[in-house]
């Protein structure tokens, strides 16, 4: 997203040129004082470093960073596919995407936490 505010002059008022190529972004409030953007639906495409500027003499700029948390999808077991006959070797997998920062997975059976010398983070 590109907001720009200029101004001919430091007497009249501004004027703007707005260039917003995505339609979740929207133009909030303009003023002379105040220009905000809002972002509908963020994801997290939408982090990173956002720029405001004012094209006076000189000109000046603000930054802002916005960082954006993934919500993790509900975990999906895979590898299972029926019963198993004694001395059988069974690997389950438990997979979830979209977390933001990493999430830990675990595996219980009953109550019991299982643990291992495997432990990955997605």
């Amino acid at each position: 997203p590109k907001v720009t505010l200029s101004s001919p002059s430091l007497t009249a008022p501004p004027s703007f040129n707005l260039a917003l190529r995505d339609l979740r972004i929207q133009l909030e409030n303009s003023t002379a004082n105040e220009l905000s953007i809002s972002i509908d639906n963020t994801t997290l495409a939408d982090e990173g470093e956002y720029t405001c500027t004012i094209f006076t003499r000189p000109v000046r700029t603000a930054k802002a960073m916005v960082t954006v948390l993934g919500i993790p999808q509900k975990p999906q077991i895979s590898g299972y596919s029926g019963p198993l006959r004694e001395g059988d070797v069974a690997v389950l997998k438990c997979l979830s995407s979209g977390s933001k920062p990493a999430a830990q997975l675990r595996w219980n059976k009953g109550e019991k936490l299982l643990t291992g010398k495997l432990l990955t983070y997605y």
